[in-house]
């Protein structure tokens, strides 16, 4: 891949995570932990695709408040509870869960 279409593919990659809502960081680091995982021998535009992949059916905080239906501030209290879905990573800017995950554990009257 040319250097021009590297850079063309980072730039579309930064799009698409700040359009899923997070920041273009989280997918370079997914990307390296796909890589990381045994993902050595594929392209850069390979790994962001699925670190973005990934990311889309992921929420932070606010989104994982939204998604249990609860304001921002109860979702520490519901992190504690026995069951509640791990973070699938835990970034510098913060837990990211899977959307899927929190929906299925939601607790009825939540």
């Amino acid at each position: 891949m040319t250097r021009s279409r590297n850079y063309q593919v980072l730039a579309a990659a930064k799009a698409v995570a700040r359009a899923l809502g997070h920041d273009p960081a989280d997918a370079n680091l997914l990307a390296l932990e796909l890589a990381a995982e045994g993902r050595l021998d594929w392209d850069n535009s390979e790994l962001l695709l699925l670190a973005l992949e990934r990311l889309a059916d992921l929420v932070g905080p606010a989104g994982a408040a939204e998604t249990l239906g609860v304001p921002p501030g109860q979702l520490r209290d519901l992190t504690t509870r026995p069951g509640f879905p791990p973070a699938v990573y835990d970034l510098a800017s913060g837990p990211l869960w899977s959307r899927k995950d929190l929906t299925a554990w939601r607790p009825d009257g939540a």
